[in-house]
């Protein structure tokens, strides 16, 4: 099973686990494009060719040849999935001891803390900054034409949660400014025209970059930390103590997060796939 990043394995694991019933192997290569350019080479190996190497990668903002042995996730990246609302209701059950039979409210205070948490998603994918975020790495992906380059070296986001309200800042990286603003006028025609940017903007929780995503969920969490705001403000609310059990876990956000992720059901058919034609083969 050969994957992009290191943190790949935190969601991909126990997916595997639970369908994959042979023994089976990860490796994690450093990014989408090594991961094909690796299978192209195995792909055409005398020896190697017809290996049971499998690949999976994120979507982005590419498009991708559909293949056999290449798994592609329905939205931009495995972060868009930590995000999903019905991975925060899941987390905040669970990790804010919302399941106990003796909290008579126990499911108006998750409606209400999930509530809150769309409407903060909501926000952050309405804000302009977020918007010129994706639309410019888009630009640079499809017109400039760079598969490798860094968004960090471009714009990078800083957000805040401060009394419920979102704060984002936005910085310009070197190459943002050397190509002055991306020949606006030409960026501009771009994003007036361009039918993936209207379709991501449709659905910006599934089709806006997932790293930026994770920022957000990252920041929610703080929000039910002890004598954070929601917190505070369901506790006032509701009359029960509501916190995170974990003050740490947004430090880890992907290691903490992954087993409360709904399996999208395409990785479930590739992955029966592969098991199914494997106790065929033999």
């Amino acid at each position: 099973m050969i994957l992009e990043g290191k943190d790949d394995p935190k969601f991909y694991t126990a997916r595997f686990d639970s369908i994959i019933k042979d023994e089976w192997k990860l490796l994690s290569v450093g990014g989408k494009s090594k991961v094909l350019e690796l299978r192209t080479t195995i792909r055409k190996h005398p020896k190697y060719k017809n290996d049971r190497a499998y690949f999976f990668i994120d979507r982005d903002f590419d498009e991708i040849e559909t293949l056999d042995d290449v798994y592609i996730t329905p939205c931009y990246s495995i972060e868009n999935l930590y995000c999903d609302p019905i991975t925060v209701k899941r987390l905040v059950e669970a990790e804010c001891g919302l399941t106990k039979a003796e909290i008579k409210n126990r499911d108006e205070i998750v409606d209400f803390l999930v509530a809150e948490y769309k409407k903060l998603q909501n926000n952050f994918h309405r804000n302009r900054k977020i918007q010129l975020l994706n639309s410019v790495f888009l630009y640079i992906r499809k017109i400039k034409n760079d598969k490798k380059i860094s968004l960090d070296k471009v714009l990078k986001i800083e957000t805040k949660i401060i009394k419920g309200t979102l704060i984002l800042q936005l910085k310009k990286g070197e190459i943002f400014i050397n190509q002055k603003t991306l020949e606006k006028p030409e960026f501009r025609k771009f994003i007036e025209t361009c039918a993936q940017w209207k379709t991501a903007t449709e659905n910006p929780a599934s089709l806006f970059r997932g790293k930026q995503e994770i920022l957000l969920l990252r920041n929610y969490i703080d929000t039910l930390k002890h004598n954070g705001h929601l917190s505070d403000l369901t506790t006032k609310k509701y009359g029960v103590e509501v916190k995170i059990e974990n003050p740490a876990m947004s430090n880890h956000v992907l290691s903490t997060t992954s087993q409360y992720v709904k399996t999208p059901e395409c990785l479930s058919e590739f992955l029966l796939k592969i098991n199914n034609q494997h106790h065929y083969s033999i």
